[in-house]
């Protein structure tokens, strides 16, 4: 492959235009108040179509915007300027908002003849999805000028306490011995050194420091949950919602009935876990393990990763399986999509951000040199790639939900890691895979769906006022336990601070759309290995669908299945093989 430039990301290629951002965003700002003008005035409905492009292109714009604003400011968090950045990108967001709120009224307010008339033109193809949805989310809602307002005062307020959580999660430090001595690192790497370290008095000595710090700073992070879930609670009960998982369903365009024999079927196979970790524990050597424990390698590769390595690995698998995936991911290493370099104050974790005006996107993580990071990269390339699929779409059809964008990445994921296993050369090797693909499948299985029925326990609770520090804790511990039973010693009772997903405003109930998603991807993964030949164009087509249909016409269309039980059991199949497997080979460890 040609020399990669560099470890760091380039973007000044998706940079929203010359001017300073300030002054883009001021302009941006312009239209779209030129444009409510013009929505307030309308009242022929042949103008719609006009409109609905000059709307969906500011919608774009403001989503390229607001992309290129998190990619700033996730450089360094602390970072004074881009903080104001992301205020005046919540900012413009809100105004957008605003602008589509407006524009759905006019579509709610159509006849029914003239919506039939509109939504089969031709004009709003590929988008028909967005538009019926936004049409019948205006009956849900509130007055215009009340959820105007809503929108606006959220800018300092519900949006501001995901600032505010992400600026004191990054001030986080925990106090880590070294050879030199005691040092203060930031909770993101002493949080990776001590669960990956090989040696457990180290995971324990460090999970210690940061439960430690995480005590110390409970309070605050409560109140910043307590506000969180109180205002969506509140607005919830404004719009005369009952269901508090109502938007999570709609954002995700899955139904309450596909979601609860999912979690029914996650339910009765806990036993996989509790075989896992038992097993797990007695090759530890010790009669229980902890959390700090979970995803310390039990079995460790010989040697490290380069960066270069890594993208080899990656390149190779993903043409593998088809030219296309191959040469996209080789184009991504080597014109600077993806920043790598660990950094203080670096936004913890990873994520893709989708610029469609210039139809790129870019992937940060922090790349450390070992197998997972690797996969890491394969999953937000697997998001890049869904995207490079939907920018050759109109933009409101780039609207997908968590679960159906997280089957792509999941699937690059799975072509990584089980080319990986089956090719390994040692048995370490092998076990080592193996042991990443099962912890990997757990999250998705277990860990994820506790974290799932914490969140919506909390959020019922908050109903009732703001619960304290200490209860957050024990309501944590309580469901922990629930999928874990005695399998741990000891449960994360502050995993809820560490995970911003619970602090997102624009997505509810965040964390389970991974869970649908990782689920979701192995049934089209399956069908990939009884149809490799033909399939790589079917999933282009799959991909490319998924800003128009639902996860049930999605399945029915193209993998012949409802998501009931029986899709539910084929999907944790290669997870319960996978454990039965490394069962099987660690006896002779016994």
């Amino acid at each position: 492959m040609n020399q990669i430039r560099t470890k760091q990301w380039n973007l000044k290629d998706v940079s929203p235009g010359d001017q300073p951002v300030k002054d883009q965003i001021h302009e941006i700002l312009l239209h779209i108040e030129e444009t409510q003008r013009a929505l307030d005035h309308m009242t022929n409905p042949d103008d719609a179509v006009d409109m609905t492009k000059r709307v969906q292109d500011l919608y774009t714009k403001v989503f390229h915007m607001d992309e290129y604003i998190f990619c700033l400011a996730a450089e360094d968090v602390l970072d004074g300027e881009g903080q104001d950045l992301m205020a005046r990108g919540s900012g413009l967001k809100a105004k957008m908002d605003t602008l589509l709120l407006s524009y759905s009224q006019c579509l709610a307010h159509m006849s029914e003849e003239n919506w039939q008339s509109f939504i089969g033109r031709k004009e709003v193809m590929g988008i028909e999805r967005f538009l019926t949805e936004q049409r019948r989310k205006v009956k849900d809602q509130l007055p215009p000028e009340m959820e105007n307002l809503i929108h606006a005062l959220s800018v300092h307020g519900f949006n501001g306490w995901e600032d505010q959580y992400e600026q004191e999660y990054a001030r986080l430090t925990v106090p880590v011995k070294k050879d030199e001595g005691t040092e203060d690192i930031s909770f993101d790497k002493a949080y990776i050194l001590g669960m990956l370290s090989n040696d457990r008095s180290t995971r324990k000595e460090i999970s210690a420091s940061l439960a430690n710090v995480c005590r110390e700073n409970e309070d605050r992070f409560a109140s910043i949950f307590n506000h969180f879930a109180g205002f969506r609670n509140e607005l919830y009960q404004l719009r005369g919602w009952t269901n508090p998982l109502k938007e999570m369903f709609e954002q995700n365009r899955i139904s309450e009935a596909s979601v609860t024999s999912m979690m029914d079927t996650l339910h009765s196979h806990t036993s996989l876990l509790h075989r896992f970790l038992k097993r797990k524990a007695k090759l530890t050597g010790v009669d229980k393990l902890s959390w700090f424990d979970i995803y310390a390698p039990t079995f460790t590769s010989k040697s490290t990763l380069t960066y270069e390595e890594a993208a080899e690995i990656v390149i190779g698998q993903f043409t593998l399986f088809s030219e296309k995936l191959g040469q996209f991911a080789r184009n991504a290493f080597e014109e600077g999509w993806i920043d790598a370099d660990p950094a203080d104050h670096k936004r913890h974790g990873a994520f893709c951000a989708s610029f469609p005006n210039v139809k790129e996107s870019r992937v940060m993580l922090s790349f450390t040199g070992n197998y997972n990071d690797v996969v890491t990269i394969a999953h937000e390339l697997g998001h890049a790639y869904h995207n490079s699929l939907l920018h050759e779409q109109p933009g409101f059809s780039h609207k997908v939900g968590t679960g159906l964008a997280e089957t792509a990445s999941t699937f690059a994921e799975n072509l990584v890691l089980d080319a990986a296993i089956d090719l390994a050369k040692t048995d370490e090797d092998r076990l080592s895979l193996l042991e990443m693909k099962i912890t990997n499948g757990l999250k998705y299985t277990t860990f994820i769906p506790a974290k799932f029925e914490f969140e919506a326990a909390f959020y019922k609770k908050r109903l009732n006022g703001k619960l304290s520090a200490g209860e957050i804790v024990k309501l944590m511990e309580e469901t922990e336990r629930d999928w874990f039973n005695d399998s741990l010693e000891e449960v994360n009772v502050h995993n809820w601070m560490t995970i911003p997903h619970f602090f997102n405003t624009e997505k509810a109930f965040y964390n389970l759309p991974y869970s649908i998603g990782y689920l979701f991807s192995n049934g089209v993964y399956s069908l990939y290995q009884e149809e490799k030949e033909t399939f790589p164009e079917r999933y282009d087509q799959l991909l490319t669908s998924s800003g128009n249909q639902s996860m049930e016409e999605l399945s029915g269309g193209y993998l012949k299945e409802e998501l009931g039980p029986d899709f539910w059991e084929s999907a944790i199949r290669p997870l319960e093989e996978a454990i039965e497997t490394f069962l099987e080979e660690t006896e002779r460890y016994m």
